[in-house]
């Protein structure tokens, strides 16, 4: 069954979710409405877990542990129970929650596998029926240096048109940028997608370096490394990203069907006297 515990926690979770910051502002339709999402919300979960077991479907040991470093990441010392604590989620509670969704997850992704060869031919009719979808703008791949003074962006400047240190190395030595311990590689992207004021790197020509850039940042020095012109993606280089949309939504409605028939054949008993005591 369903506890209080995790009635309670559950219903946290979605007034944070739906961004309600004075939870007695919630007219009692309002508050009974949350239970009743958050009651459903356990009984779906509770049901598929239960599912999930029945048909030999595990989390291992290391599949959790890497989520939650995932989840912990760039928290310091103890303030990720900290946060939990300001938030009111008991800590194994949040765990059990992060353990459900991550079965779940499993257990769809195994259960509701598409027939290999008519996916592959869905791949193929969404491409040919949404190729203007799959166009890609004006790119730039372009090296980066951001330092804090105008005077060391001078500085910098020099060493360039010296040729003494590569724009690579001199990145990796001053630059603040995060991408300065690869050089201050970017990448490529789409010309559509950058700052504003960096638009005077649309006007370089290959492996030229630009003038000095003033941003609310620091100074700015690009290199441009090459320019690709507007292009249609092939179908090889458009595959993953149709594979992964259409496995979800092919899921998710194959799965949505299998729960509407699984409740259906469960015994499910919602004490409603139970529900209207509890209080938010």
């Amino acid at each position: 069954g369903v506890t209080i515990d995790e009635l309670r926690s559950e219903t946290k979770f979605l007034i944070k979710k739906f961004r309600i910051s004075n939870k007695n502002s919630l007219t009692n339709e309002e508050k009974l409405l949350i239970k009743i999402k958050g009651l459903n919300n356990l009984i779906r979960n509770k049901l598929i877990i239960m599912e999930a077991k029945n048909s030999g479907i595990f989390l291992a040991s290391d599949e959790y542990e890497r989520s939650y470093q995932e989840a912990i990441n760039g928290y310091d010392g103890d303030s990720f129970s900290v946060t939990l604590s300001v938030e009111g989620i008991p800590a194994k509670i949040w765990e059990s929650r992060l353990k459900n969704r991550l079965l779940i997850s499993k257990f769809i992704q195994d259960k509701f596998k598409p027939n290999d060869s008519s996916f592959e031919k869905k791949i193929h009719s969404y491409y040919e029926e949404n190729k203007e979808k799959f166009k890609k703008g004006k790119e730039v791949h372009a090296l980066h240096i951001m330092v804090a003074t105008e005077d060391e962006a001078k500085h910098i400047n020099k060493l360039l048109k010296s040729g003494k240190k590569s724009f690579s190395k001199l990145s990796r030595e001053h630059s603040l940028s995060p991408e300065a311990a690869i050089g201050g590689d970017l990448g490529y992207f789409e010309i559509s997608q950058m700052p504003q004021e960096f638009g005077p790197i649309v006007k370089l020509k290959e492996n030229q370096i630009s003038e000095i850039i003033k941003t609310p940042y620091g100074y700015h020095i690009f290199k441009l490394v090459r320019v690709k012109r507007p292009r249609e993606l092939s179908f090889s280089e458009a595959k993953g990203t149709i594979y992964n949309q259409l496995l979800r939504d092919e899921q998710s409605q194959r799965f949505e069907k299998w729960l509407i028939e699984f409740k259906k054949n469960s015994n499910i008993e919602i004490r409603e006297n139970v529900l209207s005591k509890f209080n938010l």
